[in-house]
């Protein structure tokens, strides 16, 4: 082949492969929640199950609970060996949903970070009440989605592994 050959031949894979703003941007502008289909939240649910997630690991110089897949370890789990939770999870988004439009007047995951953290607080200190006990199955599951095995739907490339300098002791590591 000769070597114009060569760039026309070129020339026509590159039109193959193009992609133009418009096609980018909605590409772009899709949600990380919609990557994987969610097998037991809503897409409002998932949206704030995700930024309840981020408040107990947040990104720093290392990944958070949002890069870690924490939303799809828990959205799995729910519908398959932690099943018995779900109703507590949909109870719980519900009445903590409620309670940041009573108190914010706005929805939990629109606040900004450092408003998150105060109203998580208070749930905490008992000033917002039947909560604090759903808070907390959401930090066990978060940390377990963040630091337990890839296998089960958390920990996205090992993250948490990688944080800790233990991806090769955790090689193969499934349960």
């Amino acid at each position: 082949m000769s070597m114009v050959q060569v760039i026309r031949k070129a020339d026509q894979m590159s039109k193959l492969f193009t992609v133009n703003r418009r096609e980018f941007l909605v590409a772009a502008a899709i949600p990380l929640y919609a990557a994987g289909p969610l097998q037991t939240f809503s897409r409002d649910e998932a949206r704030l199950v995700e930024a309840l997630c981020e408040q107990v690991i947040p990104a720093d110089d290392a990944p958070g609970a949002k890069q870690a897949g924490v939303l799809y370890y828990i959205d799995r789990q729910l519908a398959g060996p932690l099943r018995r939770f779900q109703p507590a999870y949909h109870d719980g988004l519900s009445k903590l949903r409620d309670a940041c439009q009573s108190r914010t007047g706005r929805d939990f995951a629109d606040l900004p970070f450092p408003d998150q953290t105060k109203f998580l607080q208070d749930v905490e200190a008992g000033r917002i009440e039947k909560l604090d006990s759903f808070w907390r199955l959401v930090i066990d599951h978060t940390m377990q989605g963040f630091y337990g095995s890839p296998a089960h739907g958390g920990n996205r490339d090992e993250v948490s592994w990688d944080m800790l300098g233990i991806r090769d002791v955790m090689e193969g590591h499934t349960h």
